[in-house]
């Protein structure tokens, strides 16, 4: 099958899930009798071949306009106020102008991907993978990016949604397209090896994520500020604004020292933080599902999250026990903590066995399972939509 990628809304060490989400479905897919055609950003093309190694894709670099890591990009995210940036008027000026210049290329592709609902689908036929709806929500509603994403919903011959959650709030919100909706899990971004013999450091939490401001950073550096026994160590991509805020809170005498936001880190260094960990956090507003909470069970490390819809789910399907805090709690999120490591091997425990539940699911078995849906579309939809056998062990 020959299968185009529009991989534009993605910029290397920056874009947080997705990345690693697009990184894997590739690897997984380079693995298939597969033709890969990958649109991405100009002058990223190397940091690509590093993280998707596999030969035989055609790599195509697309000049964008208004991206937020140029001058013009970042100085309009830093000062467009929130209520303008998420308006549906903006948010269809943006798109306009960065495809001014980039007419829809011919490709020889027979179905076209798209990682990121947030983008136009341009394409036909196209699958979109929607990896939760969280700007459906009026507490985090964003009408420019639910207006996108409706039309992208409607456009595309099939949409892909990764967890049990946000799949049934699919169905849920867009009844006419629940025929040509799937579900397809994935497996943990970076699950861990064989463990190394490693001395746990007291203490010391982790929690991996962009310091987006749905991320909740700032309740968890109140909670340390409670936790006077305990380090911390987010690693991530550093999103602005709230990045500054967070460096210049973590810089207070309370914190000095004892909080660290190192950036985007490789994959040997997050297996090393995790390897010397005692439990990780996840204070998360709202998640498709926690990847950190993926590869903490991968692990076997205890886990304290936030008492969220999206997050409550993922341990009912895991069957995890975990530590549920108020999200926007410092004490409560403090109390949660001093639990989880007062009780660790119970939750450590916890955590183990919601690991062997998932830990057979690869990057090529989720790629199976698109390609399963890729081929469905090329064939012109014949039949129901094909169903992963993992997410029906999922949500049986």
């Amino acid at each position: 099958m020959r299968i185009g990628v529009d991989a534009t809304s993605i910029r290397p060490g920056h874009s947080a899930g997705i990345e690693a989400f697009t990184y894997g479905l590739l690897n997984g897919l380079t693995q298939g009798p597969h033709q890969l055609a990958v649109e991405i950003l100009a002058g990223t093309a190397d940091e690509w071949r590093q993280r998707v190694p596999a030969e035989g894709i055609a790599w195509s670099e697309v000049g964008v306009s208004l991206r937020t890591d140029n001058a013009v990009g970042s100085f309009l995210r830093r000062h467009t106020p929130r209520r303008v940036q998420s308006s549906v008027t903006l948010r269809r000026t943006v798109n306009l102008v960065r495809q001014w210049h980039r007419p829809l290329a011919a490709t020889a592709s027979e179905v076209t991907l798209y990682p990121f609902s947030g983008v136009p689908v341009r394409a036909d036929p196209a699958v979109m993978v929607l990896h939760d709806l969280r700007h459906f929500h009026p507490e985090i509603a964003s009408p420019g990016y639910r207006d996108m994403i409706s039309r992208n919903v409607a456009r595309a011959s099939a949409v892909v949604v990764s967890w049990p959650h946000p799949y049934r709030e699919a169905l849920e919100f867009f009844p006419a397209a629940r025929d040509k909706i799937a579900l397809v899990p994935l497996p943990a971004f970076h699950a861990a090896p064989t463990r190394p013999v490693t001395e746990t450091e007291p203490g010391l939490l982790v929690y991996p994520s962009s310091t987006a401001p749905l991320k909740n950073h700032a309740t968890l550096l109140e909670a340390m500020a409670l936790l006077p026994e305990c380090r911390l160590v987010c690693p991530g991509p550093l999103v602005e604004p709230q990045a500054s805020r967070l460096l210049a809170r973590a810089a207070r005498p309370d914190l000095l020292g004892r909080v660290s936001f190192p950036g985007f880190v490789t994959v040997q260094e997050l297996a090393e933080l995790y390897a010397r960990a005692s439990a990780v956090v996840v204070p998360s507003l709202w998640e498709a599902a926690s990847g950190a909470m993926l590869e903490a069970f991968s692990w076997g490390l205890p886990v304290a999250c936030a008492d969220v819809d999206p997050l409550r789910a993922q341990l009912e399907f895991t069957g995890a026990d975990a530590a549920v805090f108020s999200a926007k709690s410092p004490e409560s999120l403090a109390r949660a903590v001093r639990r989880i490591l007062h009780d660790r091997d119970h939750y450590a425990e916890a955590s183990r066995r919601a690991g062997a539940r998932l830990a057979d699911r690869t990057w090529a078995d989720t790629a199976a399972d698109y390609a399963a849906v890729l081929d469905w579309v090329t064939a012109g939809r014949p039949g129901p939509i094909p169903r992963s056998p993992f997410a029906a062990t999922l949500t049986s």
